[in-house]
């Protein structure tokens, strides 16, 4: 079961008024998330009508586990606090699975609106461009370094600032959306980009 209160229900999650780039890559993001975690490690222990009952073929759960080890991988080499600090991979990888699956499908929605097929701008930035700023937006936050300390050691999600930066460098229309291209920052080649679904 997944419930939405009606607080989440407002910028920059959601705006009646926004166009559909916002709002899929708001609360779509938030949305396919959710829907991701239906098909990881717990998710896989419940049949269609919810039952106890694990579907996995086991070179599913092979697939997944090797999948899991790369995530994993990639998170525990993110730092904080001028990388004082590494992101915990391990603790983290099922918040992050999910961000990364929850952007996947949310974009795959976006594309098949009316707006999503288009490539007028708005403000300067194409229907792509929204959409990833708008799932940027809904991760902004400022916290005290002792909170971010605190919160890396036991917090299953990782920093905001890796709910942004990792899914979106492991996804092709962000590269595409951006032109970034190598030598940039935050570019990985294609062959190394985790795609688990």
């Amino acid at each position: 079961e997944i419930v939405f209160p009606a607080g989440i229900l407002q910028f920059p999650f959601f705006d009646p008024n926004a166009d559909d780039a916002i709002n899929y890559g708001g609360i779509g993001m938030v949305i396919g998330h959710e829907m991701t975690h239906g098909f990881d490690d717990q998710g896989a222990q419940y049949d269609k009508q919810g039952n106890l009952k694990n579907w996995w073929a086991k070179v599913d759960n092979d697939k997944f586990k090797g999948k899991v080890n790369q995530v994993i991988k990639q998170y525990d080499a993110y730092t904080v606090l001028a990388d004082s600090l590494h992101v915990k991979g391990a603790l983290t990888v099922g918040e992050n699975l999910a961000d990364i699956g929850g952007l996947a499908i949310a974009y795959e929605a976006f594309k098949n609106t009316k707006e999503g097929q288009s490539s007028e701008k708005i403000g300067g930035f194409t229907p792509d461009q929204r959409f990833f700023l708008s799932f940027s937006q809904i991760w902004r936050l400022k916290l005290k370094d002792e909170s971010v300390r605190q919160r890396i050691q036991g917090d299953p999600h990782s920093p905001a600032m890796w709910r942004v930066n990792g899914p979106v460098s492991n996804f092709t229309p962000w590269y595409t959306a951006f032109n970034v291209q190598p030598g940039n920052k935050m570019y990985k080649p294609e062959n190394e980009r985790i795609k688990v679904w």
